[in-house]
């Protein structure tokens, strides 16, 4: 209990912007991941890790496609850095993180899935969440 305690202090930024996030979408979680709640919702253009909170797009729900369960288990790996890096990780791995996202967004729009992802993810913050989700990609 303390421990819990303690490991959301140590993330308390991330905590903070996670919960306001699912208050304003006003999701329930609909289930756990690894231990930790996962919120959908379909006003996430695709997933987001903050501290104990993974929102991700409800398309995303119930579905056992390599796609989600790689989504699933990479949000979890930033859950991790998360706890690894307490209250330096939004600066660290959300804020690269979002803004390789937007670029990809914008200045690859024309590219194919495949080209995109591969880009996006052989940044080293998402290079970092995959190893810790175990995620393994073809590309």
């Amino acid at each position: 209990m303390l421990k819990n305690i303690l490991l959301y202090i140590w993330q308390l930024p991330q905590n903070l912007f996670g919960a306001i996030l699912v208050w304003l979408y006003n999701v329930e979680s609909s289930r756990e991941w690894n231990d930790v709640p996962v919120y959908y919702t379909p006003l996430m253009p695709s997933g987001i890790s903050l501290g104990r909170y993974i929102i991700l797009n409800d398309h995303y729900e119930n579905n056992t496609w390599q796609n989600s369960i790689n989504t699933h288990n990479h949000e979890w790996g930033h859950t991790r850095q998360s706890a690894y890096l307490g209250w330096l990780y939004l600066l660290l791995i959300g804020l690269p993180s979002l803004c390789g996202n937007i670029y990809d967004r914008i200045a690859h729009k024309d590219w194919p899935y495949t080209e995109s992802a591969k880009w996006y993810y052989n940044q080293p913050w998402e290079k970092w969440a995959d190893k810790l989700g175990n995620v393994e990609r073809e590309f």
